[in-house]
């Protein structure tokens, strides 16, 4: 009997990340956590892989039941197949071929039915690894080639390259050796070539085991310890169990007995771990002999007597049964699903023929008649859709010309609206170094800034009127007003009265009619005394933000949560003194910046965004930031359109 064991190459699905068995928990979690319910399933799927990969075999199986549920209920069948291939693959290791098996075809059922040929040649190829582990080598070889066959033709050269190593074990276990050690070298080829350190690893054991069977053992140990070398980098703890193994039978059989006994405890040591009854059963075999050469007969009849608990557990003739049963069923099914759906194709074709012949019958019946009555229906329609197309063409005459004097008067609305705007000459000449950013949605706007100067001060703002557009360009237009009127006509100085008194005269100037209007405005004032040099501020839903220089911080000045305009609680709105530095910097702005939808998510840019965005160009001059704000809310904004207007003044105190 032989006592080493070959590497069954069982085709990887996914690439291992971390060396570590606790990352099937991480991958787990993960997927638990993944919103997007595919994603989530092919990363339950790579934790099963995971599991079996790094010899976590128990959990392996115990998240592979519960995952495939998922994916058969929501009908993910490429998944669910992926699924109980790796399944199979954990039993397969635990030496529980019949679930091995069962998870193997149910797999493959699924893998024909929706035409996927990369995970049917996976599978077929499992199946073919399990018939041998059992000696069924013919019934192995015909599940190989068929495997074989499908990779050639997707040109698959990793899955060549694996069926290739699983056709030569068969080839050695037939005692075929030079026609196993030739698939040997056409696999290594591939995975040299492919660079698979994987496939390498398999392919050197098994090349040693190969040139082991035909007594050359130096080739034999130096194929193993190079595969040895190549599974301890890649963490694969059943590998190593393996190239143990095959390293003590060398070892033991060129007398090396102390080394022969290193070897195999360290194989023995990880395969009780994991569980893996076809490597135990070689070592315990191994270490039989062993204890026999070496005078140790009492380890001699205890390893015996565990070779033989090991191989009946596994030759267990229930296992034969199942397996057996398993194939049958599956022929069975694939049977009578071809003949279900060879039935269904044949009443579906009479059912079609009888429909054909029917309509074919009732066209020609008709088709005399209905040829007569589109004609008049055509003929009729072709004298009304020329009558149409003529009034058509005289509305649409119409309507261009209302458009086009529509927008004329919009034009010249805007016109009069960018006359009230302070002018460049006036804002340079009264205001230190500033910059107003002011980006209307449509042509006209309900946002605008305003400035006056008298005497002793100079008062600033920035306003939002309800809504935009031409709507709002009227409503900015009486806000204006309202504001010049508060300052010029009533002399106010304070910010909280010029608002109270504008927000007097706009309910008056909308209240004449009796009917009830609630529009007005939003606004952030400030008022700066000449003579003191000191600042106050007002608002009305809008807020005032002071960058500090000396502390590099923005601090936001509260409104009045009230609106210039009609409210069902209108309170006197407070006047704040501000404390501000040379080289501070303050900005008045309405709703439009941080409103607008864009970005990658189409979300909103946000306030918070904003003044983060204002902190960050703190190092650049004041009227330079106009530019960078400009290109950000572009950018931001995309191909999506302006929701609203946008007016950003920032001063920089002097």
């Amino acid at each position: 009997m032989r006592k080493y064991l070959l590497t069954i190459t069982l085709l990887l699905l996914f690439a291992p990340i971390q060396a570590q068995n606790s990352g099937i928990d991480s991958i787990y979690r993960l997927a638990q956590s993944e919103k997007n319910f595919k994603k989530r399933l092919c990363l339950l799927n790579e934790s099963i892989a995971y599991g079996w990969y790094y010899g976590d075999y128990d959990k392996a199986i115990r998240y592979g039941k519960e995952s495939v549920k998922l994916a058969d209920k929501y009908h993910f069948d490429s998944i669910a197949s992926l699924m109980h291939n790796n399944i199979g693959i954990a039993y397969d290791y635990k030496g529980d071929y019949p679930q091995a098996l069962d998870h193997f075809f149910r797999a493959l059922r699924v893998a024909e039915r929706i035409k996927d040929p990369n995970t049917e040649a996976d599978v077929l190829s499992n199946i073919g690894l399990i018939y041998g582990n059992q000696g069924l080598d013919q019934k192995a070889l015909q599940y190989h080639e068929r495997s074989l066959r499908i990779r050639r033709k997707i040109n698959y050269p990793k899955g060549i390259a694996v069926s290739l190593n699983n056709m030569a074990i068969v080839f050695l276990n037939q005692k075929k050796y030079q026609k196993a050690i030739g698939y040997y070298n056409e696999s290594l080829a591939i995975d040299l070539k492919l660079n698979d350190s994987i496939g390498l690893a398999d392919d050197y054991n098994n090349l040693g085991v190969c040139y082991q069977e035909s007594k050359n053992f130096r080739k034999s140990e130096f194929y193993q310890l190079k595969s040895l070398e190549l599974r301890q980098k890649l963490h694969q703890t059943l590998g190593i169990a393996i190239s143990n193994l095959n390293l003590g039978v060398i070892a033991l059989k060129t007398g090396r007995f102390d080394k022969a006994a290193e070897h195999l405890a360290e194989a023995e040591t990880i395969a009780s771990k994991l569980g893996s009854k076809e490597t135990l059963k070689s070592v315990y075999q191994s270490q039989s002999e062993l204890g026999e050469k070496t005078g140790d007969f009492k380890m001699a009849y205890d390893r015996l007597h565990l070779f033989n608990d090991v191989k009946a557990q596994i030759a267990n003739e229930e296992n034969i049964r199942k397996q057996t049963q398993e194939e049958m069923n599956y022929q069975f099914d694939k049977e009578r699903e071809n003949e279900r759906l060879s039935r269904m194709r044949e009443k579906l074709e009479d059912k079609k023929k009888a429909e054909q012949t029917l309509i074919i019958t009732c066209a020609l019946a008709l088709v005399g008649i209905v040829i007569l009555v589109f004609s008049i229906i055509l003929y009729r329609r072709w004298k009304e859709v020329k009558k149409q197309k003529i009034i058509i063409e005289q509305k649409n005459r119409q309507v261009e010309e209302k458009n086009h004097e529509i927008l004329d008067s919009i034009n010249y609305a805007k016109r009069i609206q960018t006359a009230i705007l302070p002018s460049l000459q006036l804002r340079e000449r009264v205001l230190p170094a500033h910059f107003v950013l002011y980006e209307p949605k449509d042509i006209v706007a309900g946002d605008f800034y305003w400035l006056e100067e008298t005497r002793d001060f100079i008062i600033f703002a920035v306003a939002d009127c309800t809504g935009h557009g031409v709507p709002g360009a009227m409503m900015s237009v009486v806000c204006h007003n309202a504001l010049n009127r508060s300052v010029k006509e009533f002399g106010l100085r304070k910010p909280g009265e010029i608002l109270d008194k504008t927000r007097e005269i706009i309910v008056d100037e909308l209240s004449k009619n009796q009917q009830d209007v609630s529009d007005g405005m939003d606004i952030s004032l400030c008022s700066w005394d000449k003579n003191t040099n000191k600042i106050s501020w007002s608002g009305a839903n809008n807020p005032l933000w002071i960058w500090k220089k000396a502390s590099g911080e923005m601090i936001e000045i509260k409104p009045n949560k009230q609106p210039i305009g009609k409210h069902f609680d209108m309170q006197p709105f407070t006047s704040h003194t501000l404390e501000v530095e040379k080289g501070d910097r303050m900005y008045l702005i309405t709703d439009g910046f941080a409103d607008q939808f864009g970005g990658p998510e189409s979300k909103k840019f946000k306030t918070k965004t904003l003044k983060n965005l204002l902190i960050q160009l703190s190092n650049e001059k004041i009227h330079h930031q106009i530019d960078t704000l400009k290109s950000t809310f572009v950018k931001w904004k995309g191909d999506l359109e302006q929701i609203d207007d946008v007016c950003i003044m920032g001063i920089e105190l002097d």
